[in-house]
Parts: structure tokens; C-alpha cells; sequence
């Protein structure tokens, strides 16, 4: 779910050349080279490296975090029929989504003989290199990329604060989720003020992950032992609008852009990344059918939920009571995580916007300061005016992850390969289409869909037949 990337070089000395590079300035070649054997991941020298078992582990963490309690959701919303096939289908399109990318990030560094290309600098190359019609967009690619990248962030922070107040409001029983606002956000600043380095934030983060493992070994208990064979009322149809619905979810469950990025910059065996049995293969295409057979099972064992399959455990029972206490230490504790990439990005849009003026050290550090507690209290600003986590999750999915896991990429490889290279019958340039049509299909009515059931939700909040259970 994360969707960031710290950016830690602009100034690069192509290979065997002595001339600098400016990759804010530079633009692909207008002829691609015809014998080119230079490899970016030969020549990358990360300055913390991963190994190969770090980067399977750090992608199927994020991948079986929370995200994964809405599967049974997604199944009961799309339907036991159509739910399976479309979480299938949206976690191949995602894989490639990620391959995609990766793959034309590869090709700029390729082209301008360097080992690196961020993913801001690589839409603006990839842009300016297209049809003049792009030009616009790729000259403010940097600042756009920055934009969803944040605003993708800020969503995920609201999800972990909607999920963690819920989670609350079960445990203590209240009939609201003000109450647990009120009770988090004191901590949500402590742990924001104190997590600031990045080694605390890891143990931390090791913590939430061994949490995560016991509340969903629970959870898959709960979802073997309560199934009394009686055969519930099984939706087997849908609509277009459930359809947008669960697709927005999943593209906000089973992508991790952020996560990709990072670490095909600093895996020691690069190449593994895009492999057939590679770390985005297995880690993305694993979760997925993981994903299917929860969300599955859940859906017949409890039927019909609200949110996600915490709300549908035997709340009598302390093991029910032990993996949403699990939970919601696990998710609060990976918030200072998720803001953490977010906050370098602001600091970096600020520190590189004017070439000729750079900030200070001391206004940079003042940014890092104000930036912290304002993101805390954006993300619980945004979770009292919208307490519901199912469709905001839709949302953020819809918005923001449809735009930097499919269009962007899309529109990067149409435009790398311009005008002559799309393939025998332009089969690259009809492929990367339909990704975008899929894309603005998503952003445009998966997210107006979403703001409706917001909207909905909103209205039966206020409604004087409701008792408070919101």
C-alpha cells in the first residue's frame, strides 16, 4: 500500500563518459540506440543493500498486512462468482502494472547509460521523449508523481486511522468512533514524535509484523471453527457499480509501488526483481490467490460484513478480542512508517522546486517539524468527517492507485516507445490503451461510485433513525 519514493540522486555520470548529467534537465535520445549492452542493475551500488530473502519478506509483509481482513468484503460485494475471478484478474493487471514500470524505468536508465532513474524524473524523461501533445504533462511529471504520491500516502494514513478507531470502539464497546479519536490521538503524536529514526521505526515495524501473522492465524481459526455447514444466502450476481467498488479495494490492497520501487534501488540481485519466479511474481501473484481463498472461506463462513471480517468474530470470545487488540497495535504502529516516506517527499519537492535557490538545512528541518503533527492531524481530520473504511479504501484505490500503478506506466511505455517501436500490428500501443481505459475508468467513475457511498453513509449517519453505530 505504500506509495512513495525518496529520490537520493539527480546529478549522474553516464558510463564512461566524464560529463555530468542533470536528470531535472536531460531528455532521452531521439534514436534509440541500436547496440546498447549496458545494464542498469549491473552497475548499481546501493548504499544499504538488501539480499534477495529481504525483498520476498518486506513485499508479502505488505501484502498480508490488514488490507488482506477486507477480502471477504470485496467477495461478498462482487459476488462468490465474479469476486474470485475479478481479484484474479486485478492482481495479474497489477503484477503487470509493476513489471511495467519497472521495466520502462530500466529502459531510460538504459538509454541515458546511468544505473537509476527515480520514478518522478522517469515520467518527465518518458513524457518529453513522446508525442508533443504529452510534452505539458512531462514537463510538470516531477511535481504531478509528487502530488498522487502524497496524496496516496495521506489516504493510507486515514485507513490505518479509521481501522485503529474502529477497532477501539469494538473493543471498548462504544457506540461511536469520537470517543476513540479522542483516546488515539495522543498516542498517534507520540508515536509520530518519538519514531523518527529509521532503526526504532524498523523494530517497531518487526513488531507489527509478528502481530499481524498471530491476528490472522486467529482470524483463518475463527473462519474454520464457526463454519456450521448451513448453507447461508450466497450472492452469486453484481453490478457495475459493486464491480467499480471492489476494484478500487483491491488495487488499494494488492499494490505496493513504494515498496517495488524501493527495492528493485537497492536489491544486490537486481535482476531477480522481474524474474519468472522473481519477488514481484511471488509477492504480488502469492497474496493474490491467498487473497481469493480467504477472502473466500470468510465470506461462507460469516456471509454479508460490514468493513472487514473483524466485525463478523464472535465478539464473546477473547481470541476475537486478542486479534483486533492484535491489529490495531500493528497498524498503529506502521503509521510513523507510512508518513515517514511522504514527509522526505514534501521536504524534496521544496529542496529541488527553485534550481537557483535551495532552502537551508534549518528551514528544511522547521518543514520536517511542522509536517509531522499536521499529517497526524489531517489523517484524524479526514477520519471524522469520514469514519468508514470500506468505501474510503475503495477511494484512495480508485484515485490514486489506479493513477500510479496503471496510467502513469502506461502512459511512459506508449510514449519511450514512440513513435516506432510498439511491436508487430502495434500490439504495445493497443495493450498500453486499453491499461489506460481501465486506468480512467477506475479514477473517473470507480472514484465518483466510491464518493457516493461516502455520500450515502454521510446521509444515514445523520438520519434520525440512526442510533448512534456509526
Amino acid at each position: 500500500m505504500a506509495a512513495v519514493e525518496e529520490v537520493s540522486r539527480l546529478m549522474f555520470q553516464p558510463h564512461r563518459t566524464n560529463q555530468t548529467i542533470d536528470i531535472r534537465k536531460t531528455r532521452l535520445p531521439s534514436l534509440r540506440p541500436e547496440e546498447n549492452d549496458y545494464n542498469p542493475r549491473d552497475h548499481r551500488s546501493p548504499t544499504h543493500n538488501i539480499k534477495l530473502w529481504m525483498a520476498y519478506f518486506n513485499l508479502l509483509r505488505t501484502m498480508f498486512a490488514a488490507g488482506m481482513l477486507g477480502m471477504p468484503l470485496i467477495i461478498s460485494k462482487a459476488g462468490i462468482i465474479a469476486g474470485p475471478i475479478l481479484t484474479i484478474l486485478t492482481g495479474l493487471l497489477i503484477n503487470y502494472g509493476h513489471h511495467l514500470l519497472l521495466e520502462c524505468l530500466n529502459e531510460i536508465a538504459k538509454q541515458l547509460q546511468i544505473p537509476y532513474v527515480s520514478y518522478r524524473y522517469g515520467f518527465r524523461v518518458a513524457l518529453l521523449h513522446g508525442p508533443p501533445a504529452f510534452h505539458f504533462l512531462g514537463r510538470h511529471g516531477p511535481t504531478i508523481i509528487a502530488i498522487f504520491m502524497v496524496v496516496s500516502q495521506l489516504g493510507t494514513c486515514s485507513v490505518f486511522v479509521i481501522f485503529t478507531s474502529d477497532c477501539l470502539r469494538d473493543i471498548m464497546d462504544w457506540q461511536s468512533s469520537q470517543p476513540s479519536l479522542m483516546c488515539l490521538l495522543f498516542p498517534y503524536f507520540l508515536l509520530e514524535f518519538f519514531m523518527k529514526d529509521l532503526s526504532i521505526v524498523s523494530y517497531v515495524a518487526m513488531l507489527g509484523n509478528f502481530l499481524n501473522v498471530m491476528g490472522i492465524i486467529i482470524v483463518f481459526e475463527h473462519i474454520v471453527t464457526d463454519y456450521d455447514g448451513e448453507d447461508k444466502e450466497v450472492v452469486t450476481h453484481t453490478n457495475l457499480g459493486s464491480i467499480m467498488f471492489c476494484f478500487g479495494s483491491l488495487l488499494f490492497n494488492l499494490s505496493a509501488i513504494g515498496v517495488t520501487l524501493s527495492i528493485d534501488k537497492s536489491l544486490k540481485q537486481a535482476k531477480r526483481i522481474t524474474s519468472r519466479f522473481g519477488v514481484l511474481n511471488v509477492g504480488i501473484l502469492g497474496p493474490t490467490m491467498f487473497s481469493v481463498f480467504f477472502g473466500t472461506l470468510g465470506y461462507v463462513t460469516f456471509g454479508t460484513m460490514d468493513e472487514n471480517i473483524l466485525r463478523s468474530l464472535p465478539y464473546d470470545e477473547t481470541s476475537s478480542m486478542a486479534a483486533i487488540g492484535f491489529y490495531m497495535i500493528a497498524v498503529a504502529s506502521a503509521f510513523p512508517l507510512q508518513c515517514q516516506p511522504a514527509i522526505l517527499t514534501i521536504i524534496e519537492v521544496i529542496k529541488y522546486h527553485d534550481q537557483l535557490t535551495t532552502p537551508s538545512d534549518i528551514t528544511l528541518r522547521m518543514i520536517d517539524t511542522v509536517a509531522r503533527p499536521l499529517f497526524v492531524v489531517t489523517s484524524f481530520i479526514i477520519c471524522y468527517i469520514i469514519p468508514f473504511q470500506a468505501p474510503f479504501v475503495a477511494f484512495v484505490g480508485n484515485f490514486c492507485t489506479s493513477v500510479l500503478a496503471l496510467i502513469c506506466p502506461a502512459l511512459m511505455d506508449i510514449c519511450i516507445r514512440y513513435p516506432n517501436y510498439y511491436g508487430r500490428n502495434n500490439f504495445h500501443l493497443y495493450k498500453d490503451l486499453f491499461i489506460l481505459l481501465l486506468g480512467f475508468t477506475s479514477l473517473s467513475f470507480g472514484a465518483f461510485f466510491s464518493l457516493y457511498l461516502i455520500r450515502i453513509r454521510l446521509l444515514s449517519k445523520y438520519s434520525p433513525n440512526n442510533y448512534g453505530f456509526y
